[in-house]
């Protein structure tokens, strides 16, 4: 494997998560800042604001940390009130969960969305009550986009363009084959995540992709799906997951069938536990994804909004390559806005 190439975009990446907030990225958009405080003129006192928050459901491991997280800031804040639900999966309940957040008047939305393209309606509503709506972690399409105050989350294609550079050089000029074990079906993040790294491997013909099957966010679901990959695929040496949680599922599954020496892993997430699995050699390697970076955004952005200031429409999470050489350099970009 060549490492080097790895290092280098991971080093380029740590100067730009602590030199560059408040910087605007190569592509134009703002990565994330603490600095827009200027008042306006909605609400004159933030301890009267509530915000409501649908997540697309409390099954997956990120966006139960999303909750969580969001819990955990609210509580320290103090400011507003917080009303957090999940959707478990459900377009149905997610959009009554709006409506029932439009209803009670609350003062800002945080929407997690089910899926891309199913939210323009009560978009649409939440626009004419004059509540703004926090567009988290999976992006709404491109039309429901006018109905939404900001978008806080990261790149999905820029993370696919990163766990192909570590399947490249995983193989480093060798052939090799990659099974895709995707998120659910019509999200944001399982459609770029497959589309960009496809396109990513283009360019290097000694590379496959011999199989693609959902896991839908879930250990247990991924674990399934990669056996049955497995078997109309048994060539595969590489698995790339679209989250780290399910990677955990993959590798039970290899340790079952004594094929964690053959098969490699590459994912998506920062948590404590995968940054371990890169130390340990479960993983080959990761890209990050801080939660508590969009969690802590989100809810700054929601209380921005609902007190009529400006919002940057993406406000982008950080995004870098972990490997086990880079890994306990690692620093949430957190961390350098709340010291």
């Amino acid at each position: 494997m060549n490492k080097k190439k790895i290092l280098s975009v991971g080093s380029v990446l740590l100067a730009v998560c602590f030199l560059g907030f408040g910087a605007w990225t190569c592509r134009g958009e703002r990565v994330f800042s603490d600095g827009e405080t200027e008042a306006g003129d909605a609400k004159a006192n933030a301890a009267e604001l509530v915000i409501g928050c649908t997540l697309a459901s409390g099954e997956s491991n990120y966006q139960e940390a999303l909750g969580n997280l969001m819990q955990d800031f609210a509580e320290k804040d103090g400011s507003y009130t917080l009303d957090i639900r999940y959707a478990a999966w459900s377009v149905e309940t997610q959009e009554q969960q709006m409506r029932d957040f439009i209803e009670e008047g609350v003062d800002a939305i945080i929407l997690c969305p089910v899926n891309a393209k199913s939210f323009l309606g009560v978009l649409k509503e939440a626009s004419q009550h004059e509540i703004p709506v926090i567009n988290l972690n999976m992006k709404v399409d491109l039309v429901s986009t006018e109905y939404v105050a900001a978008y806080v989350g990261a790149s999905m294609s820029e993370e696919a363009e990163m766990a192909a550079s570590l399947a490249i050089d995983y193989f480093d000029g060798a052939e090799g084959k990659i099974g895709i074990i995707e998120g659910l079906s019509g999200s944001d993040p399982q459609i770029y995540r497959t589309q960009t790294f496809l396109e990513k491997l283009t360019s290097h013909p000694n590379i496959e992709v011999v199989g693609i099957a959902g896991g839908e966010w879930e250990k247990d679901k991924a674990k399934e799906a990669a056996r049955e990959l497995l078997v109309k695929c048994p060539e595969i040496n590489l698995m790339y997951c679209h989250d780290n949680y399910m990677s955990q599922g993959v590798y039970e599954l290899l340790e079952e069938l004594g094929k964690t020496e053959e098969i490699g892993i590459i994912g998506i997430g920062s948590a404590s536990e995968h940054m371990e699995d890169v130390r340990e050699g479960r993983l080959v390697g990761l890209v990050t994804q801080p939660p508590e970076v969009e969690a802590y955004y989100a809810l700054e952005c929601a209380k921005k909004g609902a007190m009529g200031e400006e919002l940057q429409s993406w406000y982008k999470n950080i995004v870098q390559i972990i490997t086990k050489e880079n890994v306990d350099e690692y620093r949430s970009p957190l961390e350098a806005v709340l010291s």
